[in-house]
């Protein structure tokens, strides 16, 4: 089966469109969204709609959460504190009942996705470096775990007893004994100074995962968020890949 799995849309509506498209024309077979689909962006609602329409699976990540005020503000900066007040006011409430609805991790097909780690996925556990991995490894028994939250596209893949690995290209082959932690990116607001939307691949019968970057409209993007107010440093990151 082929999985498209994207995270971190975080309301940007011309990102997530072509990353559905694409995930159309590479025969995606099931999609899985782990989370954050709100928070930054001025589109929270069409995003919702868009991922409740598309998403076979998705998971709910701590913008989200917060906007649904089942989590606090208290951890954000002031810019994403901005956000996330907006986006508390501008959902519907056909949108807040979609997010309350998300599961905190979900498991098929010997895969675990989660929105930050699977050590502890209501605490958002950011999975950064090495020593994170290795706690996050501990933490899911199927072979494959599929994580967001940092914005950082990264395969790693661990072989039981040895130091995890991170694979340097964007594909890779599974071998025999190994497992993998993958973080897909981010749709919406990539950080890895390149600015274009990020998604994965994952392909059950060949055990191959794949790092999708698009280019997508930023400036449209950029225009709605000036229109809905948000804070310059917000709008101006997104095109530095930030």
């Amino acid at each position: 089966m082929l999985y498209g799995i994207y995270s971190d849309i975080h309301a940007n509506l011309p990102a997530l469109e072509v990353v559905l498209e694409s995930m159309t024309r590479m025969g995606v077979e099931r999609r899985v969204c782990l989370g954050d689909i709100v928070g930054y962006g001025a589109n929270p609602n069409e995003c919702v709609a868009k991922v409740k329409e598309n998403a076979d699976v998705c998971i709910l990540g701590n913008h989200d959460s917060v906007a649904i005020e089942w989590d606090s503000d208290v951890g954000f900066n002031p810019f994403a504190k901005t956000a996330i007040q907006w986006t508390q006011q501008a959902l519907s409430e056909e949108s807040k009942e979609y997010l309350r609805s998300l599961p905190y991790m979900y498991e098929e097909n010997d895969i675990c996705f989660v929105h930050a780690s699977p050590m502890s996925p209501a605490d958002w556990i950011y999975v950064t470096d090495l020593e994170d991995a290795l706690d996050a490894f501990d933490h899911f028994g199927e072979r494959s775990c599929f994580v967001g939250h940092t914005h950082t596209p990264v395969i790693v893949a661990m072989r039981d007893g040895e130091i995890p690995k991170v694979i340097e290209t964007g594909y890779y082959e599974l071998e025999e004994g190994e497992r993998l932690l993958v973080n897909v990116g981010s749709v919406g607001q990539p950080r890895d100074r390149d600015s274009r939307a990020s998604y994965c691949l994952f392909d059950t019968e060949k055990m191959s995962v794949r790092l999708v970057r698009l280019e997508y409209d930023i400036a449209k993007t950029q225009q709605t968020m000036r229109e809905a107010g948000m804070p310059a440093f917000l709008v101006d990151r997104l095109e530095l890949g930030r």
